[in-house]
């Protein structure tokens, strides 16, 4: 059966955390799970009370009969504490924190006054989830979204066709799908919406942004070092051999600026990292995967340091072997460890053809350490200079030679009549665009339900299916105001210059009655009509 992960836990406790700051809503003890433990003698002494204001919450709860039970299962745990002759906290314990969540989810943070210990936990964790930037909600969608997939492999309810879009090997199914299992993905995938709610509105990040120029001449211990303030950036490359110091002087003029050209590209002593490690392959290549060792065992460097310690998602790794001389990069997209031996999987970016790297051709990957360059890769160079607002919207290659009513069509992922992705010869996603995309995209207005998508309520037309009881004509009409609102909030659209809603029994007597409709529409942009015709079921 599977559960929320504490990682996982942790991450959507955060997104909650800032959407509620964000918002100005009710903390609760979920939320700053810190302060739980504090909590310990007040819930023991005063739990009756506290109890009554949670099950005033049940009814409103997303899931009222999973917090009964959560009530009762935490007023039996603290009869069996308060009997207990042990000097210990209970509530210190992760264990405790996921067994009664809903308890915890019911509890409001300010139901008594904070303790200052209780405030300066609060305080610190509003201003932490308040700097969250771009990265943050990318990492914890990886998060939530590593769980989801392995929840799916492990139930077998993998997707092959989302596998191969991200390039990712799913394991063997071991258990059979549970409601509860579909629950917990359900749970995750919600998180997971949230977090593209919140990468979708970036702007509510601006705010957010740390100057890590700023933040570096907090910190600083030492008065007597200047750090600038820099607006832009240039990519150069390291020379061989070549110090901070002497690519300070060179671009900024100044040796002693070394230190903002550290901090602007996040480096960490010892900032440069020629050599970096080499790690043996211990199995062939295949696709795009490659096996490791638990630790390295081939007379290099930090040999008693685990592998999975060297390694992390997005990591630039150079991949090597005797017949494959020249280094080729490529980047982690995934890493998996085998149980037990604690053998390595990683899977690479970029063609599938590492069957190329053979263990007997003495196959091996080089890493570097965390946060370090090196000659084999960009360095930015911080500039004061301000980069003009200038962007514009462009029209992809593809479109240039079309006309302004096929550029406005915009660009989508190509669906086939099943509603599945339509994939190149070449195994890339095929896009939808121009005319194509126009039909598609009515399609898709047509055939969805309003209120059938959670995330957008408006969209799709309206159910008329077994509503015969408010007379044909209301029904014509319901379809046609949906219809008109449909295609005139997309701008894509200029308006319908034709359309008949025609109600229809099979000349046979037998059969569903349908409505058919025939319209034009006009795309904006220029003159061209599209002819549609379809029919719904009445």
């Amino acid at each position: 059966m599977a559960t929320i992960s504490s990682g996982s836990y942790k991450k959507i406790a955060d997104l909650s955390l800032f959407l509620k700051q964000t918002n100005g809503d009710e903390l609760v003890l979920s939320d700053i799970s810190q302060i739980i433990s504090l909590r310990w003698t007040y819930l023991k002494n005063n739990w009756d009370f506290v109890k009554s204001l949670v099950e005033d919450r049940v009814e409103d709860y997303n899931e009222p009969d999973f917090l009964r039970i959560q009530i009762e299962d935490f007023t039996d745990f603290l009869e069996a504490q308060r009997s207990s002759t042990k000097n210990i906290n209970p509530l210190s314990s992760n264990e405790t924190l996921f067994r009664y969540y809903g308890v915890w989810d019911n509890i409001p943070i300010n139901s008594i006054e904070l303790t200052n210990q209780e405030r300066d936990i609060v305080d610190a964790e509003l201003l932490r989830v308040s700097n969250f930037n771009r990265k943050d909600f990318l990492d914890i969608r990886s998060q939530l979204e590593q769980q989801r997939d392995g929840i799916a492999d492990n139930i077998g309810l993998t997707d092959p066709d989302y596998n191969s879009a991200v390039k990712r090997s799913p394991t063997d199914a071991q258990l059979s799908a549970s409601i509860t299992d579909l629950s917990v993905m359900q749970k995750i995938q919600d998180a997971i919406g949230s977090v593209d709610f919140v990468l979708a509105n970036i702007f509510s990040l601006e705010n957010n942004f740390i100057d890590p120029f700023a933040l570096a001449r907090s910190n600083a211990n030492n008065p007597e070092i200047e750090i600038a303030s820099y607006q832009s950036g240039n990519l150069v490359r390291l020379n061989q051999g070549e110090s901070l110091q002497l690519l300070a002087r060179r671009y900024l003029g100044d040796a002693d600026k070394w230190i903002d050209i550290a901090i602007a590209n996040g480096l960490k002593p010892p900032y440069i990292d020629e050599i970096g490690e080499k790690l043996f392959l211990i199995a062939n290549g295949d696709k795009n995967q490659m096996n490791l060792a638990n630790t390295n065992t081939m007379g290099e460097l930090n040999i008693d340091k685990l592998n999975i310690d060297k390694l992390y998602i997005n990591q630039i790794i150079l991949l090597q072997s005797d017949t494959q001389k020249f280094p080729e990069q490529r980047k982690i997209t995934n890493i998996k460890q085998v149980p037990v031996s604690g053998e390595l999987v990683l899977e690479l970016d970029g063609l599938s053809d590492l069957d190329r790297y053979r263990i007997d051709e003495s196959a091996h990957i080089r890493v570097f350490k965390p946060n370090t360059i090196n000659s084999s890769f960009f360095i930015l160079i911080p500039s004061e200079e301000v980069l003009p607002d200038d962007r514009r919207e462009e029209v992809p290659f593809f479109l240039q030679g079309k006309a302004e009513d096929e550029k406005k069509q915009k660009v989508d992922l190509a669906i086939d009549n099943d509603g599945d992705l339509i994939y190149t010869p070449a195994g890339d996603l095929q896009l939808s665009f121009g005319i194509a995309n126009a039909i598609q995209a009515i399609k898709f207005k047509m055939q969805v339900k309003l209120g059938e998508l959670r995330k957008h309520p408006t969209f799709g037309l309206v159910n008329v299916t077994g509503r015969k009881n408010i007379g044909i004509g209301a029904m014509r009409t319901l379809l046609t105001d949906s219809i008109n609102e449909q295609i005139s909030l997309d701008p894509r659209f200029d308006r319908i210059e034709n359309l008949d809603v025609r109600y229809g029994v099979p000349s046979t007597g037998q059969g569903a009655s349908v409505f058919a409709i025939t319209m034009q529409v006009r795309l904006a942009g220029g003159t061209q009509v599209l002819p549609i015709s379809f029919t719904v079921a009445a």
